[in-house]
């Protein structure tokens, strides 16, 4: 169960690592004119984000380990506990685009559904505890943490700046990095099961929810979301489709969900190579790769990007809806030089 738990707490390093790539454009435009310099700086922030990783899971081990210890116990002593860590990362999903569900937040500082581990661990909280609690309430940090979770830089002593804070509650921080330009986005849904009502298609919306908040983060970049359709796993639905919304060019980029797997009726990439004329490997390897740090299984995936000859990118995307908002997570920060380029 602990090594089950380890290998879901894996922080979102592809984020992080998409954060890193584009902060390499600023080193450019701020004096780092060698190439060569700059990759040694991406690499070195790379290897300390790797480093900063490592001693976060080793904490997040540790809380779970020692379970022994209650929040309130922690709040008292350090001002901070279980529920901060979690909320910082739900938080953190927001500043950089990213919107981590509040129940995945959870479960990766817990190792289990909150629930479940409030029934084995948690135990009433002592008067002595709760009289310590409360009287620190001159020193409880603001409900709304605003810019500062991004670089945070406080004297403020006391409790997180996030203690009390609602997981609805998000800061209003923008995206650290510039981008700019607009998307028609198109989003196919490729499933049996979804496309005959046996369950609701998520990872669609999913898509449409990465898109819209990665765009309201980088307060320069928009889009618009001009079609959705959930069609079965069958490869002429799902070529069809391409082609018709391609050629009528009225989306930019056309991201596909499900059908990227193994199983007999995943037929998206062999669908998606008939509509593209052009290969992007890059974008394909980029998410598999950094997925894996988060998802071994992720490496899996037989999804293909390209453009078609009308200049439309195509992107295929898993069918979770997780697995869609982390391999947004590593395209997202590019996606808008790529379309740049694609309409030039």
């Amino acid at each position: 169960q602990g090594l089950a738990a380890l290998s879901r707490l894996k922080v979102r390093q592809c984020s992080a690592a998409s954060w890193i790539l584009s902060r390499a454009t600023v080193l450019f435009s701020t004096g780092i004119r060698s190439p060569v310099r700059a990759r040694q700086t991406v690499k070195m922030a790379s290897l300390q984000v790797q480093i900063e990783a490592y001693a976060f899971r080793q904490l997040l081990q540790h809380l779970q380990w020692r379970s022994d210890v209650q929040n309130i116990e922690l709040m008292n002593l350090a001002g901070f506990c279980r529920n901060c860590l979690w909320k910082w990362l739900h938080a953190g999903g927001k500043v950089y685009g990213l919107p981590i569900e509040k129940e995945e937040a959870q479960l990766q500082v817990y190792g289990e559904p909150l629930a479940d581990w409030k029934k084995k661990y948690q135990a009433k909280a002592s008067e002595e505890a709760l009289a310590m609690f409360n009287n620190d309430t001159a020193k409880h940090a603001k409900t709304d943490p605003g810019p500062l979770l991004v670089g945070q830089s406080t004297s403020t002593q006391g409790h997180s700046t996030v203690c009390g804070q609602e997981c609805d509650t998000a800061p209003a921080a923008p995206l650290p990095h510039s981008v700019s330009g607009s998307a028609k986005v198109a989003v196919l849904t490729c499933s049996d099961r979804a496309s005959k009502g046996v369950y609701e298609d998520k990872s669609g919306p999913a898509i449409t929810e990465a898109l819209t908040t990665f765009a309201s983060r980088s307060e320069g970049f928009t889009v618009d979301i001009v079609a959705t359709k959930v069609v079965p796993d069958d490869q002429s639905s799902i070529s069809d489709t391409l082609k018709a919304w391609s050629d009528a060019k009225h989306a930019d980029v056309i991201f596909t969900t499900g059908g990227t797997g193994f199983g007999p009726r995943d037929v998206t990439p062999e669908a998606t190579k008939t509509v593209i004329s052009r290969r992007a490997e890059g974008i394909s390897r980029a998410m598999a790769w950094q997925t894996s740090l988060i998802e071994p299984r992720s490496i899996l995936s037989r999804g293909v990007c390209g453009a078609t000859p009308t200049g439309v990118l195509v992107v295929n995307l898993p069918g979770n809806p997780a697995a869609v908002r982390q391999c947004l997570a590593v395209l997202l920060p590019v996606l808008p030089h790529a379309l740049k380029m694609l309409k030039s």
